[in-house]
């Protein structure tokens, strides 16, 4: 069985019935849907890409995350030449509809913007309400302390058993995710995208505290850096996601194939490979 733990509702590029063609022709059996957070993202080459990986490997991650949280300015992200509009209100709404169509292949969790003043009602509303089984934040894009202006809707998170899945900043305050679990030990959080822009310098914490994960989504990654977190964490600790649509594109529309490659070919055991695609995750579901 394989669940992608990290996909967008980015109706602009793709639609669910397209979502559903591309896992059906992986053998994705479910996706866990978010809303979208922005406005249409150009494919980035990945040599621009791998610029920012090294810059975020040691010994010049102190540099790299200083460049990565000076991408967002104005509530946009700014890199490359290219402006991109950031939601500060993502429509759960959109992604409730379409897992309740589909509730045999999307798993729906609630993205929240925890600076806005309603957002504990966002949260009632999305878990109470619609039945979402988890929560996604967006520190960097965002720009807030996971453990202050978080703290609210991750006390509730915990209270109930619901996970948090957090793309983390590059600053102090945005990549605060430690001081989070501080105040909140038995939160079950995912940090997105192997932890970036933290990587290595986070996967000790990571290791060491029960209920933290890291997912594998994303073009932000390789197949490389996704050997190395699965090499450092164990796979225990790493979650199978794509980062849809994104990541997903190709000449023919969108596939998995090269998203899927990456866990498919690590040195792994079966029994390991199967933790990553879905054991990982269906054990921090309500």
């Amino acid at each position: 069985m394989i669940v992608d733990a990290h996909a967008h509702l980015d109706l602009h590029e793709i639609t669910p019935e397209d979502y559903v063609r591309a896992m059906d022709a992986a053998g994705v059996d479910k996706m866990v849907l978010l809303a979208s957070l922005n406005g249409v993202i150009p494919t980035t080459p990945d040599w621009q890409i791998e610029i920012m990986r090294r810059l975020l490997a040691f010994p010049l991650q102190p540099l790299g995350r200083r460049i990565y949280e000076s991408m967002i300015r104005g509530g946009r992200l700014r890199a490359g030449g290219v402006t991109i509009e950031i939601r500060r209100e993502p429509d759960n709404d959109a992604v409730h509809r379409v897992a309740s169509r589909y509730p045999d292949r999307f798993l729906a969790f609630a993205t929240i913007n925890p600076k806005l003043p309603n957002a504990m009602e966002v949260f009632e509303r999305a878990v109470e309400e619609q039945g979402m089984l988890g929560v996604k934040c967006h520190a960097w894009w965002h720009q807030f302390d996971p453990a202050v202006d978080l703290l609210p809707i991750a006390r509730r998170c915990e209270e109930k058993g619901l996970p948090v899945l957090i793309h983390l900043g590059g600053a102090v305050r945005t990549g605060n995710f430690r001081g989070l679990l501080e105040r909140c030990p038995r939160l079950k959080l995912i940090l997105a995208h192997a932890a970036i822009p933290f990587f290595h310098t986070a996967w000790q914490t990571v290791k060491e505290h029960k209920s933290c994960f890291v997912d594998i989504s994303g073009s932000y990654l390789n197949a490389a850096l996704v050997r190395n977190a699965v090499r450092a964490l164990g796979a225990d600790k790493v979650i199978f996601g794509s980062d849809g649509p994104v990541s997903l594109r190709c000449d023919r529309g969108h596939s998995y194939s090269r998203i899927l490659r990456w866990t498919l070919d690590l040195p792994v055991s079966d029994r390991e490979r199967e933790k990553i695609f879905h054991q990982n995750l269906e054990k921090l579901l309500p």
